[in-house]
Formats: structure tokens, C-alpha cells, sequence
């Protein structure tokens, strides 16, 4: 017979009742969930290059030497000539000359010495009729008479060859000037159409660029879209791992499961009863003592 009053003790880790049906498919729902696979993105990412980007991009994959920059020096030839047309017509002095000269002079030449001997014959004849003729004087006389001829015949020559210089000189100034203007009026059409080519190189540089930045943003657009569509993907994938989330939060702070217990042993009389387990067993018991 024991002398004292047996206890037991121990930790129940069971459910509650009345939460075991909400864990339960909680936990279930998370399983299934595992149990998915990997549910990979079907849509556009990253949006391409724009329309207009695409119609810059090819702009500028063209981009050539404008029409006018190499078209300038040959319109500028075909108006005004190159130089070879007036540099290489700009010779010396002496080719601007009369060729001709010798055969203009030569008259004069003639002439001169024509009147020469004519004088020379007068001076014989007055020579002759004074008794001189073949003396000294007469000697010193015609060396006097040949050199005037001489220096005549000089002068002709000279004068002849410094008017045809001055002439050929001017003539030449003029076709340098001439030269120099042509020049002058092509470069200043290259000038001019070559500005004209920059300018459509500028504006047409300046286009690409406007059109590459309404590109970005037309492309900024289509990715925002793409972005959004995305995200709303992700959205969806995580929604009922967010359900799940919320249920465990529900059962935060609750008592689900029962704690330490205490349960002393049987006394003589519950022996007795034969383990009834409930107080309406147990009265029936005693009832049926009575």
C-alpha cells in the first residue's frame, strides 16, 4: 500500500482543437506551393531601339560628305575656271612681246639708212665741185655721217624694243590681275558653297540628334511598359505566398498548442470507478453504488 500520493508531469505539444483545421490547410497550401516549379518570366524585358531611334541610328550609319562640300570645287570650276585657266597664261616679259617687231622696225631701218646715203651723196657732189673730194675732210665727214647713222639706227631700235616692252609689261599686269580675279571669284564660290555644304551638315547632324533623344524617350516609354508588366508579374507570382504570409500572422500570439500539465495519480476510489475518464462516468459509478 503506498504511503503517499503519486504525481506525473509533462509537456503537451499537440494543437489546440479548434485551430488544427486552419494550421492544417495552411500547411497544406504551403506544401502545394513547394511543390510548384520555377514559373519563368514570358514577356519582353528590355525594350529594343525606338522606331525613331532606329531611323537615326540608319541616318547616321549613312552619313556621307554633303553634296555641296564635293561638288563645290567643281561647280566653282565649271562657273569661274580653274587657275591653270589663268596662271599658266602669265609668262615672262619678253613672251608678251610683238613677235612681229623686227619686221616693224626693219621699215624704219630702211629708211633711215636710205636718207643716210642720200645726204652722203649730196656731201660727195659738194665735195667734188669744192676740189675736196677724197681728202681728209671728206673722210671725217662720212665717219661723222655713218656714226650719226648708227646712233640712228640705235635709237630706232631702242625706242622700238622699249615701247613693245612697256606694252608686253602692261599686258601681262593685266592678265595677272585677270588671273588673280578669276581666283579670287572661285575661291569665293568654294567658299561659299563649301558653307553651304557645313550648313547642311550641321542641320542635318542637328536633326539626328533630336531625333535620337524623341527615340529615348519614345523608348523609355515602351520599357516603362515593359517595367510595369513585369512587375505586375512578380506581383502576381507572390500573391499567395502573401496569403500564406498573412494566415501565419493570424496565428501569432494565439495558444495553439497546451503547455506544461499537472495530473496527480488515481485515488483508491477512482481505482475503483475503473478509470472513468469524465465526471458523468464517474457518477454513473456511484450511482450504481448506491
Amino acid at each position: 500500500m503506498a504511503t503517499g500520493m503519486e504525481t506525473t508531469e509533462g509537456r503537451e505539444q499537440s494543437l489546440s482543437t479548434w485551430a488544427g483545421p486552419y494550421v492544417t490547410d495552411m500547411l497544406g497550401r504551403a506544401e502545394a506551393l513547394s511543390q510548384l516549379p520555377f514559373q519563368q518570366y514570358g514577356g519582353q524585358l528590355t525594350a529594343g531601339p525606338s522606331a525613331l531611334q532606329t531611323q537615326a541610328f540608319q541616318g547616321i550609319g549613312g552619313l556621307t560628305v554633303p553634296q555641296n562640300l564635293q561638288t563645290a570645287g567643281q561647280q566653282a570650276q565649271q562657273t569661274y575656271g580653274t587657275s591653270q585657266q589663268y596662271m599658266p597664261q602669265v609668262g615672262t616679259v619678253q613672251s608678251y612681246m610683238n613677235p612681229y617687231l623686227e619686221a616693224v622696225l626693219e621699215p624704219q631701218r630702211r629708211e633711215a639708212t636710205r636718207q643716210a646715203d642720200i645726204a652722203r651723196n649730196q656731201m660727195q657732189g659738194r665735195m667734188a665741185q669744192a676740189g675736196a673730194y677724197g681728202g681728209s675732210r671728206q673722210a671725217v665727214m662720212e665717219a661723222e655721217a655713218q656714226r650719226n647713222l648708227q646712233t640712228l639706227l640705235g635709237d630706232i631700235t631702242g625706242k622700238g624694243y622699249s615701247g613693245a616692252f612697256d606694252a608686253a609689261q602692261r599686258q601681262r599686269q593685266a592678265d595677272i590681275q585677270a588671273g588673280l580675279q578669276g581666283l579670287g571669284q572661285q575661291t569665293a564660290a568654294t567658299q561659299a558653297l563649301t558653307q553651304v555644304g557645313q550648313a547642311e551638315q550641321a542641320a542635318g547632324l542637328q536633326n539626328l540628334a533630336q531625333q535620337l533623344a524623341a527615340g529615348t524617350q519614345q523608348r523609355g516609354i515602351a520599357q516603362d511598359e515593359l517595367t510595369a508588366a513585369y512587375n505586375q508579374f512578380l506581383r502576381e507570382e507572390a500573391y499567395p505566398q502573401q496569403k500564406l504570409e498573412f494566415q501565419r500572422q493570424m496565428l501569432t500570439g494565439l495558444p495553439i498548442a497546451a503547455a506544461s500539465f499537472y495530473q496527480p495519480a488515481p485515488s483508491a476510489f477512482q481505482s475503483a470507478s475503473g478509470g472513468a475518464g469524465t465526471a458523468l462516468e464517474l457518477l454513473k459509478i456511484l450511482g450504481q453504488i448506491k
